[in-house]
């Protein structure tokens, strides 16, 4: 059986409305009293996972920022930042291009007041198809307050950005600046992943969700062969490659089902983890 229980939150734990159902918390609970380790792995902050997770979620562990900030028993074990030269080349190529962005700390997320009238001017109107229902309330609920709006940032606040999150409603744009991403890629190293079809996020070389799920796994002296991961996008395959079972959401695309050993009955509207997990504990 299972030692340790990994998931992703956006599209995995959270259903489309960004909440946590009750069944999977309780459950989550009753895996954790009986010793199974809970750990969340998400690209959000610490703030933005704060703002949604019930205060009696029992995570033990939380790999934030997709692997940029560490945290276990609610204390920070390890923390990474982007070059300060790399912060200001994106944040000067998406400001150029009108690409909406967030620079992410380890605990909030901010942008520079002078952009938010094309950050709004993105969002407004019908939420496109092409843009999953979770994800355009994500930037809503951003504009609307959870988002740290800037006149200026200090160098020590550039100095504290590990990642940054780009969105584009239009599909064509997003591809068009994840190959714009790739050709800066050649003159300062970083890497790049996506969640959705909407977005990229750029973070540390060499860091992912399966960096901070080792650091995790070393604090509290587990071994990866007996943990299962879930997760539904592209910055979840690391971690499905160093889990003893990954499964993917019914809701992922193919090509993210591919690559998992298992497939979840029912999607993240449906509760699909919660009903995995009871079938695989009970």
């Amino acid at each position: 059986m299972y030692q340790t229980v990994m998931m992703d939150l956006d599209g995995t734990t959270l259903t489309p409305e960004n909440t946590v159902p009750e069944e999977l918390n309780n459950y989550l609970k009753k895996l954790r009293a009986r010793g199974v380790h809970v750990f969340v792995v998400t690209g959000r902050t610490l703030g933005r996972i704060s703002n949604i997770l019930p205060a009696d979620f029992p995570a033990e562990g939380i790999v934030t920022t997709n692997g940029m900030a560490v945290y276990a028993g609610g204390r920070m074990i390890y923390r990474n930042a982007l070059p300060e030269k790399l912060v200001l080349e994106l944040l000067h190529h998406a400001r150029s291009h009108k690409i909406y962005y967030q620079m992410d700390t380890s605990e909030d997320s901010f942008a520079l007041l002078r952009d938010k009238p094309y950050f709004v001017e993105q969002i407004s109107g019908q939420r496109p198809e092409s843009v999953s229902k979770n994800e355009w309330l994500s930037r809503k609920q951003a504009i609307a307050g959870d988002l740290v709006w800037k006149e200026t940032m200090s160098r020590e606040e550039l100095a504290d950005v590990n990642k940054i999150y780009f969105f584009s409603s239009i599909p064509e744009k997003i591809e068009n600046w994840k190959e714009r991403l790739n050709q800066l890629r050649t003159k300062i190293p970083f890497d790049c992943f996506s969640s959705s079809h909407s977005n990229v996020e750029a973070s540390g070389k060499g860091v992912s969700k399966a960096t901070g799920i080792r650091i995790l796994l070393n604090h509290f002296h587990l071994s990866p062969e007996k943990a299962v991961v879930f997760g539904d996008g592209e910055n979840d395959l690391p971690m499905f490659r160093i889990a003893g079972h990954s499964v993917a959401m019914q809701n992922a695309p193919d090509a993210i089902k591919q690559q998992a050993d298992e497939v979840t009955r029912y999607s993240h509207a449906e509760n699909g983890l919660y009903h995995f997990l009871k079938q695989t504990f009970e």
